[in-house]
């Protein structure tokens, strides 16, 4: 279907990263807020919130098997 499922509205400022679990189940966002928020696909809520940057995320990107993340960020590191 293309009608819109969800809008998440979960992050304080713009986001700027997306990208969906292997298995379509989990969505993570990467924001200038700082976080990576993991959303539930099927609820729409979110199920974890990372703060393990010190400044904005750029890039969220999953391993091809699902069981990793990778958050990039301005503070020059990757998580």
């Amino acid at each position: 279907s293309k009608e819109v499922k969800h809008t998440l509205r979960h992050h304080t400022d713009s986001v700027w990263s997306v990208a969906f679990s292997p298995d379509g189940r989990l969505l993570a966002s990467g924001s200038l807020d700082g976080t990576v928020k993991i959303c539930d696909m099927a609820t729409g809520e979110v199920t974890r919130t990372l703060r393990h940057h010190t400044a904005e995320v750029h890039s969220v990107a999953f391993s091809p098997d699902g069981k990793y993340l990778a958050s990039g960020g301005k503070d020059e590191t990757v998580k």
